[in-house]
């Protein structure tokens, strides 16, 4: 019978296309729908791991940033007095600025015994009981808390006074920063996702609607999930693809990114309508079309995947073109954004870290060159003492090496930041004016020096002398620039430096700074060379006629004054260095001249501990020169039996800080157990200031920076034995003049 209902050839292919038109309509819809929305999940399913991942690491910045604060804080001489009173009123009315000035949300202070001191937020429903049970079950470095409706990162660090074995614990500080719902979006990191905060189960922190939360509660599996899973969530009708990472803490939360399925597939419906219409028409150009609309709205995603992929490997300049303005448009340029920031950021910090390298080892090789300096400077003023005038030209340059050689290591210390620096308050504008005469003889006559110097640029705490290098350094390496002549603008001027710029340079912290720059237009220099100016040793001039040190110092000196360099320069046009320097509002010091007498003859006894042999012998010879008796030990432990024997008067000890067995600080405690009449001396090459102060050197010392004259040793002695210091730091402070 169906063979014989369809008689015409045209009758049969009008029932064959239409069966086909009917079956390839169908076939087509449920492909293509199967099609996409493997497609779309796909695409959904990287993108929440990405924004996972990337917030995350938002995070984690975010929270090595909150630790520095608190490290930073906790380390405030002036918050350790205020903790070491332990009074809470004292102190929750003392620390109140803090809260401000750290940019934090949250600041708890408690005492060694556990009470609450302190507690300030800027939210005002904080409970403060709450608080209190949190800061009591959080024993690590970093922890998440959520109170009264509000979720908090909180670092913790411990405050304490003294160094080594005799610190005291004054109590600890937690730092927190609120984790909001408009941060979170704020930030950009989750893109056009939902975001939920969970802990056990229950949410603390969501871009949901109130209602959902609780279906969000209740879709929680009873057993933990993997972080790589992707869970299928309904909520309040709608399916949900959602994937989560656990924020680290003593109680961690986990993060979960939510991207509506529903939503990104609603498009299929529209979809299956044209094709519906279209397909017993032209079952191919519907085919075709919705192959076009496919690919026009996939392959953004994919692209945008394959760029995510890229920067995986380490790929930061993968092509990923933007078109159009919808929300796809708008992701790609965000991770465009986000590349761009992260690519900076691990530029900076492979520079940094570089840079603290060289440093590390330009400190290392200064503290073994200080005594190598200062035994050939020794030992050339004595014999030019007793020199014959046939010999003192010679013993002269001997001298002189000695004094370039002692430069040389001033220069590799200022790099490495492990210089003792003399901070004052003062006005930069007026510093630098001070200097334009001598910067003029400097540069020379075909070399034009104009000076722009702002009467409002403020004021800032730095070394006058080191500040002088560093203007002195840029303008003779703007000089060198420009062999036949050319220009030289100094200026200064107050500036703000905001977030936006923070965030490309990871080192600067927003705030009000004082700008120096120095502007040439010399030949310039193009990326490499850029890439490696900072670096020690590294000169673009000709053999002999530069040491590489120059821009190495600057580059130290500014950041051990916490501030900032920045360089922009073009080959054939010139280059500017911009020097930033924290402004601060405390007003100019009147530096007062101190009288420099001659070297004075003494007597005495005096106990000298040194583990270097030559360096010992040298200042034993020095010290006997000037009339004193002198009692000789390597280390310690040595110098302690040698005292036990000693049954004279001991006037004077001069020790070493760092040597093997028994350090100088710790012969001096043992010492005072023993004898009370004598003073102290401390020598080291060690002066980064943080090595002084874990040092424990005492009240009643004086320390002299190697290496040292022997004249400015013999003259530390009459002032030991003349007066008692203030304190150990401003000691250390005068015996670098």
């Amino acid at each position: 019978m169906f063979r014989y209902s369809f008689k015409h050839l045209r009758t049969k292919l009008l029932v064959w296309m239409l069966a086909v038109v009917f079956l390839l309509t169908a076939a087509v819809l449920i492909l293509v729908q199967a099609r996409m929305r493997s497609h779309v999940r796909e695409d959904l399913v990287s993108t929440l791991k990405t924004q996972s991942t990337v917030f995350a690491e938002f995070e984690k910045l975010r929270r090595e940033e909150t630790e520095q604060t608190a490290a930073l804080i906790a380390n405030q001489s002036s918050l350790k007095a205020l903790m070491s009173t332990n009074d809470r009123a004292t102190v929750d009315d003392g620390s109140a600025v803090i809260l401000e000035t750290s940019h934090a949300d949250l600041l708890l202070l408690e005492g060694p015994s556990g009470d609450l001191l302190a507690f300030h937020s800027k939210s005002d429903d904080v409970p403060v009981s709450a608080i209190k049970r949190l800061m009591q079950n959080s024993a690590g470095d970093a922890d998440w808390w959520f109170a009264g409706g509000h979720l908090y990162d909180v670092s913790f660090r411990q405050i304490t006074a003294g160094a080594a074995e005799h610190s005291r614990v004054l109590g600890r500080m937690a730092l927190g920063r609120e984790v909001s719902r408009h941060s979170v979006l704020a930030s950009g990191a989750l893109g056009k996702s939902g975001f939920v905060f969970e802990r056990g189960g229950a949410v603390m922190l969501s871009s949901l609607p109130v209602g959902a939360w609780s279906e969000f509660e209740a879709s929680l599996p009873q057993s933990p999930t993997k972080v790589a899973d992707i869970r299928e969530i309904d909520l309040e009708g709608e399916r949900y693809l959602g994937n989560f990472v656990e924020l680290s803490g003593d109680h961690p939360v986990h993060l979960f990114s939510l991207q509506s399925f529903d939503q990104a597939t609603s498009f299929l419906r529209s979809l299956n309508h044209l094709l519906l219409i279209l397909g017993a028409v032209a079952v191919m150009m519907g085919a075709g079309l919705a192959f076009i609309l496919s690919r026009q709205i996939t392959r953004p995603l994919e692209t945008l995947a394959a760029g995510t992929r890229q920067m995986e490997k380490g790929d930061f300049e993968f092509q990923i073109p933007i078109k159009g303005a919808d929300e796809v448009a708008d992701l790609t340029r965000a991770f465009e954004e986000m590349r761009t920031t992260i690519r900076q950021s691990r530029e900076g910090l492979l520079r940094a870290a570089r840079l603290e390298a060289v440093g590390r080892l330009a400190g290392g090789i200064a503290h073994d060159f200080n005594n190598l300096v200062m035994i050939i400077k020794g030992y050339s003023e004595m014999l030019i003492e007793t020199a014959t005038p046939e010999n003192r030209p010679y013993l002269d340059e001997i001298k002189n090496a000695g004094e370039r050689a002692s430069g040389l290591t001033r220069q590799l210390l200022a790099f490495s930041r492990k210089q003792v620096l003399e901070p004052q308050i003062l006005d930069p504008s007026q510093a630098v004016r001070n200097m334009v005469k001598m910067l003029r003889v400097l540069i020379g006559e075909d070399v034009e020096l104009v000076t722009n110097f702002s009467e409002h640029a403020g004021r800032v705490q730095a070394d006058p002398g080191q500040l002088e290098q560093v203007v002195m350094n840029l303008a003779v390496n703007a000089r060198d620039a420009m062999p036949s002549g050319g220009k030289i603008v100094i200026e200064t001027q107050s500036c703000y430096l905001d977030a936006s710029y923070s965030a490309k340079n990871a080192e600067v912290v927003p705030g009000n700074y004082v700008l120096i720059a120095v502007t040439d237009t010399g030949c310039g220099m193009d990326k490499e060379t850029l890439s490696h100016i900072f670096e020690p040793f590294f000169t673009t001039k000709e053999l002999g006629k530069g040491t590489g040190l120059g821009l190495a110092t600057v580059y130290g000196i500014v950041k051990q004054s916490h501030g900032h360099v920045s360089v922009y320069s073009e080959p054939g046009v010139g280059t500017t260095f911009k020097i930033y320097l924290p402004a601060v509002q405390t007003a100019v010091q009147e530096k007062v001249a101190l009288p420099i007498a001659l070297a004075p003859k003494g007597d005495g006894t005096i106990l000298l501990v040194e583990d270097e042999p030559p360096l010992r012998a040298l200042a034993a010879e020095s010290l006997k020169r000037l009339g004193y008796t002198v009692l000789q030990a390597s280390n310690g432990a040595e110098a302690l039996s040698m005292i036990e024997q000693h049954t004279g008067k001991l006037d004077i000890v001069i020790t070493d800080i760092v040597m093997p067995r028994m350090g100088g600080p710790e012969l001096v405690e043992k010492l005072k157990q023993k004898r009370q009449d004598f003073k102290v001396i401390f020598m080291s090459g060690y002066t980064e200031a943080a090595a002084l102060e874990n040092a424990n050197i005492g009240t009643n010392a004086i320390l002299l920076n190697k290496p040292f004259s022997n004249e400015l040793l013999a003259r530390r002695i009459r002032e030991v034995q003349e007066s008692t210091p203030t304190s150990a730091k401003a000691a250390a402070a005068g015996s670098s003049n």
